[in-house]
């Protein structure tokens, strides 16, 4: 033998457990598919009796586990395809109460949700471009801010099909070099082929514009239809690939491990 290196290979929970955070980002289609919001049958309608609509549900199961992970539960959170102040918006804040993005805890995006549902005429069309690149902007900022102590997890429900797959797909790849991935869920019954070429779950990585190749798969799609009556839920489907893409990051960029000590956030498997 001429030669012998020894590579300690960390899991995500060693990760975690020693502070590095999941910070959780929301953003929701307020397009005209989605139906009249005061009628039963809008995907927004929000019953009276209690009963969560689909995008309450996927706020709640996904933010409620990774709230677990974001000391300040400070959380970003975002509109886009509705007319506000007169024009059609594709990323607006949905917290309207001060200048900044973020609500406070999940129960905070979900007050802001139901508040903005009435405030806003739902249009179209659907587009993820400019929602992905806010999302890449804040992970960049958090890289020159904070070093490499925090990842982003970007929610985006929808119900539409994509009027910018060509725009979406170059931001998806230029967000892969930096510290987030991007969970989707669709809702309703519309055709999510697109989805499923974002996610890229057949082993070809997305390609831009310009023939640039996306550094790692950054994406999870998950469609509501086809799991809901299943032993796995939207949730843990959702989840399934973030440990994997939480590692190809920070083992590409050789992150090491924060001092001992310094542990952020309970130690709580993403499957659970």
């Amino acid at each position: 033998m001429d030669k012998f290196q020894e590579k300690v290979q960390h899991t995500f929970l060693d990760y975690i457990s020693s502070g590095f955070e999941l910070n959780f980002m929301v953003a929701l289609d307020f397009t005209a598919s989605n139906g009249d919001p005061r009628a039963p049958q809008s995907s927004h309608y929000i019953d009276s009796s209690g009963r969560l609509n689909s995008y309450q549900q996927e706020i709640l199961g996904v933010g409620e586990v990774l709230q677990f992970y974001d000391t300040d539960r400070r959380f970003p959170a975002w509109g886009f395809g509705a007319k506000t102040q007169g024009h059609v918006s594709h990323c607006f804040n949905l917290n309207t109460t001060t200048n900044g993005c973020e609500v406070v805890g999940v129960e905070g995006i979900m007050s802001a949700y139901a508040t903005t549902l009435y405030s806003v005429s739902l249009p179209g069309p659907t587009m993820f471009g400019p929602v992905i690149n806010k999302a890449a902007e804040i992970a960049s900022q958090s890289l020159q801010k904070y070093a490499n102590n925090k990842y982003f997890v970007l929610l985006i429900i929808t119900d539409g099909v994509l009027t910018d797959i060509q725009e979406t797909k170059d931001c998806i790849v230029r967000a892969s070099d930096l510290p987030p991935s991007v969970l989707i869920v669709g809702v309703g019954n519309a055709d999510f082929k697109q989805m499923e070429i974002l996610d890229a779950d057949n082993g070809r990585r997305l390609e831009s514009s310009t023939g640039r190749i996306a550094t790692r798969d950054i994406v999870q799609f998950v469609p509501m239809r086809e799991v809901q009556g299943d032993q796995i839920s939207v949730v843990q489907s959702l989840l399934e690939e973030l440990p994997g893409q939480f590692l190809t990051y920070m083992r590409s960029r050789g992150i090491k491990l924060q001092a001992p000590g310094h542990a952020s956030a309970p130690v709580y498997p993403p499957q659970q």
